[in-house]
């Protein structure tokens, strides 16, 4: 048994850890277009703005491969996939033949046709931990940035730009801000933090063209209204799309993504997708969503990874998750936060929103159950939220009273909890000095200290 991963991360790590869990013996290969050691990719901003160290970066320690008899094909690119033969094409023109495929390759940027972008020094894009590298280097010529798109990746890279000392002009073709993880009244909100924080933030404008010459690189961006921003680095953030490009030249089903079954298989039983790359079912919404965040990459790999080892566990599906945080200001959006733009039949809404305190919080909910939400500032029960979006739990009795943390949240959540724990047995490995059987007991005093912990801003 051959298993190949055409990808090199949370997807990847998943996947590897499940397979090694149940097969220890047969061959492993992972193959990835980058050099690096698995890394964690939601913290390439934070390792820009200096507060993360190159140390810290990596998701899973030095010995990870060598642990799991992983054996590393890094910095080469697979070109084709050959489902007949069963062999995956390398760009130097060798092959690898392989029984279990996973195609874990992310997503790719979109870049829109603007004048200028590949003549100058200085232009990126902000997608891996060589891109920070790249970008941390070029502040050292100057500490100009203008950040085109204001997505969620152009958000990240445009605060940890600032934190690490730069100027920034952020430029959104759109009328409102991240308008694919906030709602309206949010996205003017977090606008309104990022220009109190000193960034500038421009709106309803697209970039014409890219200035520079061959000695300095970039000098600025002209905008499609005639302004012209001073800039000696740009960061092209203009949003990302799964990367399905080796399923083009196969009769392998693509729609928002990869499609696969419940047990990530593609439309070839033994070729596998998950992570960002594949299209998998969303829980709120019912259907076929591509929800690209870490947590759902590594849990789809870790499901991948035991379907190929031959666990046919059906994957319950995922719910859509974004979380960044600006000035100590946490955001979170959740499932299908905006009914607006998506299907508004049934859809209730509940907010709580106090601007002066720099919080807001939405819920929104359909046939009873929650669907989605966006928390700013205190996401207190975000965690609690998720979990009932995820389980399309009948919320009508605390339907008022989630917000309001009123007595009736308490409740249903300490009943909840105690069904889930009471009883529950543990059998620890065997690998531990015991193995004596634990079982699980709520704590009412715990939990009744936690209901009587009082907000400030209340």
């Amino acid at each position: 048994m051959e298993y190949v991963i055409i990808g090199n991360s949370a997807a990847a790590v998943g996947a590897i850890e499940s397979i090694r869990r149940v097969d220890q013996k047969n061959n492993l290969t992972v193959i990835s277009n980058e050099k690096n050691h698995v890394y964690s990719r939601p913290l390439i901003a934070h390792y820009l703005a200096g507060n993360v160290s190159e140390d810290r970066m990596y998701y899973r320690p030095a010995d990870f491969y060598k642990i799991n008899r992983v054996t590393t094909h890094l910095g080469i690119r697979v070109t084709e996939i050959d489902p007949v033969a069963e062999k995956i094409c390398f760009e130097n023109g060798s092959k690898l033949g392989y029984d279990r495929l996973l195609i874990a390759t992310g997503s790719k940027v979109s870049i829109p046709p603007i004048t200028g972008y590949r003549d100058f020094d200085g232009v990126y894009i902000f997608q891996s931990y060589n891109d920070a590298k790249r970008v941390l280097w070029r502040l050292k010529k100057g500490k100009k940035a203008a950040v085109i798109g204001a997505g969620l990746i152009g958000l990240r890279a445009a605060y940890g730009l600032q934190e690490a000392g730069a100027d920034v002009t952020l430029i959104e073709l759109l009328p409102e801000i991240a308008s694919r993880v906030l709602d309206q009244k949010s996205s003017h909100f977090i606008k309104s933090i990022l220009e109190k924080g000193g960034m500038k933030v421009l709106t309803g404008c697209s970039v014409q063209e890219i200035t520079g010459n061959k000695s300095e690189g970039v000098t600025g961006v002209i905008l499609n209204n005639g302004e012209i921003v001073d800039c000696n680095m740009v960061i092209l953030s203009t949003g990302v799309a799964p990367n399905t490009s080796l399923a083009e030249n196969i009769p392998m089903e693509v729609n928002l993504g990869l499609v696969v079954n419940p047990y990530f298989q593609t439309s070839f039983s033994n070729i596998f997708a998950a992570g960002d790359a594949a299209e998998t079912f969303d829980i709120p919404r019912g259907t076929g969503m591509v929800n690209a965040n870490w947590p759902n990459a590594y849990e789809q790999g870790r499901y991948a990874g035991m379907c190929m080892a031959g666990e046919m566990i059906r994957y319950p599906g995922s719910v859509g998750m974004n979380s960044v945080s600006f000035y100590d200001i946490p955001v979170i959006s959740m499932g299908l936060f905006d009914p607006n733009t998506e299907s508004g039949e049934k859809i209730e809404v509940k907010i709580r929103e106090n601007f002066e305190n720099k919080i807001y919080q939405k819920l929104v909910f359909k046939d009873n159950r929650l669907k989605g939400a966006i928390f700013i500032g205190d996401i207190s029960y975000a965690g609690a939220v998720n979990d009932l979006i995820r389980e399309q739990t009948l919320v009508g009795v605390i339907k008022d009273s989630i917000l309001e943390e009123k007595y009736q949240l308490y409740d249903f959540l300490r009943k909840r909890r105690k069904n889930m724990v009471e009883g529950t047995m543990i059998k620890w490995p065997e690998t531990h000095s015991s193995t004596i059987r634990y079982e699980k007991s709520f704590n009412e005093e715990t939990w009744t200290e936690r209901e009587l912990d009082k907000r400030d801003w209340r």
